[in-house]
């Protein structure tokens, strides 16, 4: 595919001919995304394109839920099934280019990608995750059903099959189905013209050979480097890094087990007294006195809490370590204009100095001449 041919398209017919370098990037991450999934389909890569441009509101990046599920059922520490839950400490809104809702679509999502997004669902708004969730989500992959709703894009793209206004049912029933059908459209008109392009690219060299000489062109792309483009790529390893940080905290969690102890002593005692006469009927002298002793003991302890506020400052620690990076950034680039500016001012200077050592060293010349000529007179 040629993808300057594709996003020069679908930027004339979907974005008004303004594609910014946001929407451009979160397009190509998910192209990423299909082709680590190795989906080529045009149809399924057009029709994720097309819920991720419905679903973010055409910025094809991962945002979250305007208003943060108030008002709706997920809105509140509440599961599908209406059980109340109190941990993790954390709401279930839409999240993410697909809006990953539900306590249980984190849950199963976050087992079936290897990421603790049950205790972090902040991880959706990554977009390589965010990309993974929108992919493993519309198609049968590890689980082999479609995880939002059960159905999948094999169900409605396939050799028999082509319903784009009922794949919609994928995500959210028939919810904006022909709206969405149409973004699949242009979408699936852009892949095939780059595709096409792609191809008379390669067919164009040997369709060309009889006409004229063949030509040697060389071209030399020059790829500069600066200090801002290091700390971004530092910038997102350490995003990576805080990603295995949460994995490390998640499986600590799960290897631990809560220890409850729980020990319970009783004593019965009977005295019988020994000088009234033996009952006949059961043999024994009557009971003087009957005496049960209960002792309970409990122990617990529960790592929860104490994770939790650990989670948190790592957060919080994160936070002000990507802060001082960026302010160290500011600050070498300030130096770096400074510096510009001192070599400019120094250039721009007269060189008084050498014009000083200059005049002294003609006036020495000047005596050594006149001395030398004096004899001579």
């Amino acid at each position: 595919m040629d993808k300057r041919v594709f996003f020069d398209t679908i930027g004339r017919s979907l974005f008004n001919g303004r594609l910014s370098l946001s929407r451009r990037d979160g397009i190509e991450t998910k192209l990423s995304a299909f082709d680590v999934y190795g989906i080529t389909d045009e149809r399924w890569r057009a029709y994720m394109l097309a819920t991720s441009y419905h679903e973010t509101g055409g910025t094809m990046q991962p945002v979250e839920e305007t208003g943060k599920g108030k008002g709706r059922p997920y809105g509140e520490k509440r599961k599908q099934d209406g059980t109340v839950y109190t941990y993790p400490d954390r709401l279930y809104f839409g999240r993410g280019d697909v809006q990953l809702t539900w306590y249980e679509n984190y849950e199963r999502m976050g087992k079936l990608l290897g990421y603790p997004l049950l205790t972090h669902p902040e991880l959706a708004l990554e977009p390589d995750i965010s990309a993974r969730i929108l992919v493993e989500g519309m198609t049968r992959g590890s689980s082999n059903r479609g995880d939002f709703t059960g159905v999948s894009l094999e169900d409605y793209f396939n050799d028999h099959t082509d319903d784009p206004v009922n794949a919609r049912r994928i995500v959210n029933g028939l919810d904006c189905a022909r709206r969405i059908a149409e973004y699949h459209r242009k979408f699936l008109e852009a892949l095939k013209i780059a595709l096409v392009a792609f191809v008379a690219v390669l067919l164009l060299p040997s369709g060309l050979a009889g006409c004229k000489p063949g030509r040697v062109v060389t071209e030399r792309i020059v790829t500069r480097t600066d200090s801002s483009a290091v700390w971004q790529l530092t910038d997102s390893l350490y995003q990576k890094e805080r990603q295995i940080a949460f994995l490390q905290t998640e499986l600590k969690r799960a290897g631990t087990e809560n220890i409850n102890f729980r020990s319970e002593a009783r004593m019965h005692e009977i005295h019988y007294d020994t000088a009234a006469p033996v009952d006949t009927a059961t043999g024994k002298q009557p009971v003087l006195r009957e005496i049960i002793t209960a002792t309970h003991s409990r122990y617990g302890r529960v790592t929860q809490e104490e994770e939790t506020r650990h989670g948190e400052a790592s957060v919080a620690q994160a936070e002000t370590t990507l802060a001082g990076r960026r302010q160290e950034l500011a600050v070498d680039k300030q130096t770096r204009e400074d510096r510009t500016i001192k070599e400019k001012t120094a250039a721009s200077r007269f060189p008084y100095k050498w014009l000083l050592v200059g005049v002294v060293v003609g006036l020495a010349i000047g005596v050594g001449l006149l001395r030398l000529l004096r004899p001579y007179r």
